[in-house]
């Protein structure tokens, strides 16, 4: 935090302008080259139908780097358009999370359940090339925006709120815009002792990283720390989404750390009439196994959310295949890459034929 950023050339505009024809909005890719391939050669993605990415291109994934180059590729073409997601956003931010030492030329370790325990297993991810394809990465992720809409629908990684999106300018630095506000909620923290306090919690419990050292307590100040920074903050807030408050006794670890908060189910109270595609949130097609924590939960995994039923999460857990490939799967993953077609509202998938109907 505070650290001193690259000077970029700032975004042309913050909340983009989705064309007027027919879309595929994909969900977050996560360094799976194979699984995109497969998807864009799906005749209902031809070239007649423009590729929106809710972001999240990279990490934990076998390819990241491939994949960014994919993307950009329809970029230039101008066959495509990506918004942030909160895995990019951390490299503009130069901070180190579970799945990104790809990027970072250091060691990538998570932890896996194996035998009633937990064993560190290395993430088999392609490096990124030298400092020149790096610094490439990083422009391009840098001229992102947040989101993108037209008139019928919205595109953004986590979550449309509109009180965040009234707090940031027409354009401007993303990474800027979030290392500000971060510092700013971290004065305002420090000054009400929470920043000190909640050091001392973390410390009593290794960092919260140790999977197997369960807190037996609410760290009440990580908690308030944890909700302050990510609902303070309008960049957080669009590519992570909105945290609350959960249960002690429902305390989990996900991304590297026992967390006390969890994702917001904002799609409840949005009733805005245009139409809402997000990614973000571990949608499963199968069932949801032991230590998930799904919170985009409808009916059907293919339903769309909301009071007006026009909320709908893309994001179907390709990401996970890292974890398993680690218990021994090389196909028939659960994860997989789906797209929703605009204004049909159907699905497709990377690794089945056809189209599927939501509701």
């Amino acid at each position: 935090r505070g650290c001193c950023l690259p000077e970029r050339v700032p975004v042309p505009q913050l909340i983009a302008t989705l064309p007027d024809r027919p879309l595929a909005v994909i969900g977050d890719v996560h360094g799976e080259l194979a699984a995109l391939e497969r998807l864009l050669a799906r005749p209902a993605l031809g070239p007649d139908r423009f590729l929106v990415f809710v972001g999240d291109l990279i990490d934990r994934g076998p390819d990241s780097p491939g994949v960014v180059r994919r993307v950009r590729e329809l970029v230039d073409a101008g066959r495509a358009q990506v918004v942030l997601g909160n895995h990019e956003l951390n490299l503009l931010i130069d901070r180190d999370r579970e799945g990104n030492g790809w990027f970072k030329n250091r060691e990538d370790l998570w932890q896996h359940r194996q035998d009633g325990g937990f064993v560190n297993v290395a993430f088999d991810s392609t490096p990124a090339g030298g400092p020149a394809e790096r610094a490439a990465m990083l422009d391009f992720f840098a001229s992102l925006p947040l989101a993108a809409e037209n008139d019928e629908l919205r595109v953004v990684h986590a979550c449309w709120h509109g009180p965040s999106l009234a707090a940031l300018p027409a354009e401007g630095d993303v990474a800027t815009l979030m290392m500000e506000r971060d510092l700013a909620i971290q004065e305002e923290l420090e000054e009400a002792g929470v920043v000190a306090r909640a050091a001392v919690q973390r410390a009593a419990w290794a960092e919260l990283k140790d999977r197997s050292l369960c807190p037996d307590r609410m760290l009440e100040d990580v908690a308030i720390q944890d909700m302050t920074e990510q609902n303070g903050n309008p960049v957080a807030a669009l590519t992570s989404g909105l945290e609350e408050r959960i249960p002690f006794a429902d305390r989990f670890y996900i991304g590297g750390k026992w967390r006390f908060v969890e994702r917001s189910r904002w799609w409840r109270d949005y009733t805005d009439p245009q139409a809402v595609v997000v990614g973000h949130y571990w949608r499963r097609l199968t069932h949801v196994g032991h230590g998930s924590r799904d919170v985009f939960q409808t009916a059907k995994p293919t339903d769309w959310a909301g009071p007006r039923r026009n909320v709908f999460c893309v994001d179907y857990s390709v990401g996970r295949r890292y974890r398993e490939r680690a218990a021994g799967r090389t196909s028939g993953f659960d994860g997989v890459l789906g797209a929703v077609l605009w204004p049909e509202r159907t699905l497709v998938f990377s690794d089945r034929p056809g189209q599927a109907p939501t509701r």
